[in-house]
């Protein structure tokens, strides 16, 4: 299994703060990396979320790994979500923990652990939810201080080194339950496609160039109309807004709420709700924008209120 890790993304004797679960995955690339990057200073980072009875579990065999590997793990244990979408809580709660580490030790990159197979789960799942341009792209290789040396892996390629190195690891059991859609589509859905198209997701990968780089170009001019179109005090001129197609509204959209809010949005309905209130005029109609503030019209401009 060879990592895609080349010096000119990590270069010599730099410090990478490694997210790993205990898993199958995580558990194979700090293997490989000790193997075919001895250069680096690797910081494992564990999270446990506390949200499945065996976590501690989790913890505790990873730290043990780590140690048996003469490294040196950061565990870090939230507080346990109250409410919201667990998943997204989970991630974001990770992240903000890789970020930190990152900052603590100087790190040149955060690597995780995610692969081929991953990645074309993600974009089938974007795909079945209704996505745009961007949830085709699927993962990015690198993205800001995020590395994902595997992303070019397929999960057999992990299992045959993990077999071949007898490398130990934790299995989730939830990754069994079909309830969950991700787990529906990895274990009924997929098996069947792969039948008929083998080895689907390496093609797929194959064409991820293409949807990156239109959705930057969607990105790009959707930054460029922004900076003429957008006033901060004024708002949005809505008839420029009007002559837009709908890739380039939808990206406008999405870049203003990011920015003003540091969020994503939060799903297509939102956003089609959003871009119908902008070309439909009604002065008297106001539509949830972000929590308390909204997003109200006049004739010439749309302004977040």
């Amino acid at each position: 299994m060879k990592l895609t890790l080349e010096t000119q993304i990590i270069p010599k004797n730099a410090t990478v703060i490694v997210g790993v679960s205990g898993g199958r995955d995580s558990m194979s690339l700090v293997h490989a990396l000790l193997k075919q990057r001895k250069d680096l200073t690797i910081i494992p980072a564990h999270l446990n979320h506390g949200l499945r009875i065996d976590a501690d579990e989790d913890a505790e065999f990873t730290i043990g790994m780590m140690t048996r590997w003469e490294l040196n793990c950061e565990l870090y244990k939230p507080r346990a979500a109250k409410a919201g979408n667990i998943e997204e809580w989970g991630r974001d709660k990770r992240y903000e923990f890789f970020t930190k580490l990152a900052k603590k030790h100087k790190a040149a990159a955060i690597l995780t652990a995610h692969h081929q197979d991953d990645d074309f789960e993600s974009m089938m799942l974007h795909f079945l939810r209704g996505t745009r341009v961007k949830g085709l792209s699927g993962m990015q290789f690198q993205r800001e201080e995020i590395v994902r040396p595997l992303l070019y892996t397929s999960r057999n390629e992990i299992d045959e080194y993990v077999e071949k190195h007898e490398i130990p690891y934790r299995e989730d059991p939830s990754n069994a339950d079909d309830r969950f859609a991700r787990n529906f589509l990895r274990n009924k859905i997929i098996p069947v496609l792969n039948h008929v198209y083998p080895e689907m997701a390496a093609k797929w990968q194959g064409q991820k160039e293409y949807w990156l780089e239109l959705q930057e170009m969607l990105e790009t001019s959707a930054a460029v109309f922004l900076q003429e179109f957008l006033d901060k005090k004024e708002g949005l001129h809505r008839a420029a807004y009007k002559q837009l197609p709908f890739p380039i509204r939808a990206t406008v959209l999405e870049l203003w709420y990011r920015e003003s809010t540091g969020e994503r949005v939060p799903d297509s309905t939102t956003l089609h709700r959003w871009d119908e209130a902008i070309i439909t005029f009604n002065s008297r109609k106001k539509t949830e924008w972000h929590k308390k503030t909204f997003l109200t019209m006049s004739k010439e401009r749309a302004k977040i209120q």
